[in-house]
């Protein structure tokens, strides 16, 4: 018996260091991506908060990615919602990005209320092309600033961002 439990116990550790691991190896891919122009943002589905103007060209952009299963994620809507409302006139986008069904999605919105633009992208294509998907790994929540210009500026994760960087970041300083 005491065998049986140490061999769960090796194995539990094993695959907490992979995890660890893929989530490193994002973040190492996500570092060579700053600076870099992002893809098309590809959206299947507007699901709540949707815009007059679904055109984020020469705006900056706050994409938050999210999933309905994620504590942590819906744990940090409160305060992305303050962000946005304490960037209100000015030109920029907060927008949470998941990837599942749209009715799965919605289910969550009745109970968390966003004030972000959300949508969903079931190709996954803006997850692989930002580097929040990575051979296998969505480390989630996750942020990623995206300028006037197109470039990715930064990657992190909510609880990190203040609106102090958002001020810098829409004024073109370095956050």
């Amino acid at each position: 018996m005491r065998s049986f439990l140490m061999m769960l116990l090796l194995i539990a550790v094993d695959v907490f260091a992979q995890e660890d691991a893929g989530a490193m190896d994002v973040m190492k891919y996500q570092e060579q991506l700053l600076g870099t122009e992002a893809p098309p943002l590809t959206i299947t589905d507007w699901l709540q908060n949707i815009p007059a103007d679904t055109n984020f060209t020469g705006k900056y952009k706050v994409l938050e990615f999210w999933a309905t299963w994620c504590l942590p994620c819906l744990k940090a809507v409160p305060h992305m919602n303050k962000l946005q409302e304490k960037m209100k006139g000015e030109n920029i986008v907060f927008v949470s990005v998941g990837y599942e069904s749209a009715e799965k999605v919605k289910a969550t919105l009745e109970k968390v209320s966003f004030e972000t633009i959300v949508v969903s992208d079931q190709t996954r294509s803006i997850h692989r092309g930002l580097g929040i998907q990575y051979k296998g790994t969505t480390p989630l929540p996750r942020t990623v600033l995206i300028d006037d210009k197109n470039r990715i500026i930064w990657y992190g994760t909510p609880k990190k961002l203040t609106e102090k960087m958002l001020r810098r970041f829409v004024k073109g300083d370095k956050v």
